[in-house]
């Protein structure tokens, strides 16, 4: 529960992104395309991008990202496909299928906004608002005019060092998650190799040990 706070639209503390066709790019130029495939749900990041010719550019292949955009999928809300545009991909071409959100830093932190956009809170609204039953989907309008909590709303230097404290806070949080899911998938891999290392494979036995029905 954030003290002292209050909720603004989105599309408020956002800026405008330019767009970009391949009409008027040279057809032989090549460029990073991010599209709802790259995005890992689990991780929350962008995890392959297919390097694209404009010649061959996809008809959703329109809005130019910089690092630090966070990317909202606009099909299927409840997978929350949502990332962080890395420097790696700055000046990508993202897909009309995401909202690009570019945060004004002088009323809204990127990384507290990007914790919100995969929070349970707003990830129901726009499972709720989502329109098409076998390909629901929500709008650029509806994410940009969902309301996101900011702390301390009438003094903006005081509201953006609380914001940014929280995201550092939440950060922390989700880096010791990671951590944890990668020690767990370690200790799956460990164990069997330790048994396998000790036993062998217990179909072929090759140390010849004996065996007994389990009856």
């Amino acid at each position: 529960m954030i003290a002292t706070s209050s909720a603004i639209p989105i599309g408020s503390g956002v800026r405008e992104i330019e767009t970009w066709s391949p009409m008027s790019a040279d057809l032989s130029s090549e460029f990073e395309y991010i599209d709802i495939a790259a995005i890992d749900r689990e991780q929350k990041v962008i995890t392959a991008t297919a390097r694209t010719r404009a010649s061959d550019a996809p008809s959703r292949a329109r809005q130019i990202v910089q690092k630090g955009d966070v990317l909202v999928s606009t099909v299927r809300p409840a997978l929350n496909a949502v990332a962080v545009v890395p420097p790696s991909l700055d000046g990508a071409i993202a897909s009309t299928g995401f909202t690009v959100l570019r945060s004004d830093e002088r009323r809204l932190h990127g990384p507290y906004l990007f914790h919100w956009v995969r929070g349970t809170a707003f990830i129901d609204e726009m499972v709720r608002l989502a329109t098409g039953a076998s390909y629901p989907a929500v709008s650029d309008r509806i994410i940009k005019a969902s309301c996101v909590p900011v702390p301390f709303p009438d003094d903006p230097r005081r509201s953006l060092a609380e914001q940014k404290r929280i995201a550092a806070i939440l950060d922390k949080a989700d880096a010791i998650r990671r951590r944890r899911q990668e020690a767990a998938r370690l200790a799956d891999t460990l164990i069997p190799s330790v048994f396998y290392e000790m036993f062998g494979d217990p179909v072929l036995n090759r140390k010849g040990w004996p065996t007994r029905p389990l009856g």
